[in-house]
């Protein structure tokens, strides 16, 4: 292929619906990322209300068959520990996910390239594995390591002061307390560490720390097993396990968008989210970005649109997130909390079944 309507790099879920998007839009579609599938993430195990919503109006909420479905969250801090119902969640192994959608993408007439480099050259122009490719609109969607806007410094990160590093991995069941169906989140001075069960009995782990406190517990095996505490069963495996690690988290782009160029997904910015909401973020955005590109394609829409219709499905959530993260900084306020949701666990269950819903555009 010399030449597409919409190039979009990076098959992750925002990725994927990107290309399905723009294509079901007429689209002719290329989709790359530099790594082979199955692979591994650090994080993304847990799915929102806006995920899910957003599956199920492309008609691909049949990806999910088998997924465990969540309907509580366990918050620990210390010796201080509340249990709250937070329904409409679910939880699906990302290694599983990502395949699912690539799969689909490529049923529905997507050109899926996997072990391939993209990168761009100037706004238009593009190279896979270095060769030349005439573009239309391009999707960057490669996540927060991502390296294909690198010849572009308009795009450039900037990274929030004191931001935290996501770490992440699975263990068998045995290794760690927390019941199907649960979101287990224990916080600790610098970080936190969430566990959720998969469909497959394993135990996904995943935390948020400053990168410094990391490497004095010894890694992120140490860290996790200090902020686990009690839950923990068999510390072995998880110093035994692999650990996948992602770069400091909480960072924005300068730029979403250029002449020929959408941003969605983690590419495009994060926060620190909680339990689910990137997954929200990534899915909904990538959806839109790919219907958006197909029109950019043929001439029928600007490119300038993109960062208002990115901010209306994004806006909302991330700033919940920015005040949960900000007070899951203070162990004592978290303690606080706690204590107020043992007292009223109706307010504290509705506060939770807020999180993670649709607040904005949902394609």
């Amino acid at each position: 292929m010399t030449s597409a309507d919409v190039l979009v790099v990076g098959a992750g879920p925002a990725g994927s619906l990107a290309a399905i998007a723009a294509r079901r839009a007429g689209a002719r579609v290329l989709l790359v990322d530099r790594a082979a599938f199955p692979r591994t993430k650090a994080c993304g195990c847990c799915l929102s209300e806006l995920a899910i919503a957003s599956l199920d109006r492309l008609g691909l909420g049949d990806e999910l068959a088998g997924a465990a479905r969540l309907d509580s969250l366990r918050l620990r801090c210390g010796n201080a520990e509340v249990a709250v119902r937070r329904e409409r969640g679910a939880a699906i192994g990302r290694d599983d996910l990502d395949a699912r959608l690539v799969r689909r993408a490529r049923e529905e007439g997507v050109d899926v390239r996997l072990g391939c480099t993209a990168a761009a050259v100037t706004d238009g122009e593009w190279t896979v594995d270095a060769e030349p490719l005439a573009v239309g609109c391009a999707v960057a969607c490669d996540g927060l390591s991502g390296r294909s806007l690198d010849a572009l410094p308009a795009f450039g990160w900037r990274v929030r002061r004191r931001s935290r590093m996501g770490f992440g991995t699975a263990v068998p069941a045995r290794a760690l307390e927390c019941a199907a169906g649960e979101i287990r989140m224990h916080v600790a001075h610098g970080g936190y560490v969430g566990a959720v069960r998969l469909p497959d009995g394993m135990v996904d782990v995943a935390g948020a720390a400053l990168p410094e406190l990391v490497r004095a517990a010894g890694g992120p095996a140490e860290f996790a097993i200090e902020a686990l505490g009690s839950s923990v069963r068999d510390a072995d495996a998880l110093r035994a396990a692999r650990w996948n690690g992602a770069p400091t988290l909480s960072r924005r782009r300068n730029a979403l968008a250029a002449p020929g160029i959408l941003l969605a997904g983690d590419a495009a910015g994060y926060e620190e989210p909680f339990t689910g909401e990137g997954m929200g973020w990534a899915i909904a955005t990538g959806a839109a970005a790919g219907t958006m590109a197909a029109a950019i394609a043929e001439g029928r829409a600007s490119h300038e649109r993109w960062p208002a219709m990115h901010a209306s499905i994004v806006r909302g959530a991330r700033l919940r997130c920015r005040a949960i993260s900000l007070a899951l900084r203070s162990p004592a306020l978290v303690a606080l909390a706690i204590r107020a949701g043992s007292t009223a666990p109706g307010i504290a269950s509705l506060v939770a079944e807020r999180i993670g819903r649709p607040g904005g555009a949902v394609t």
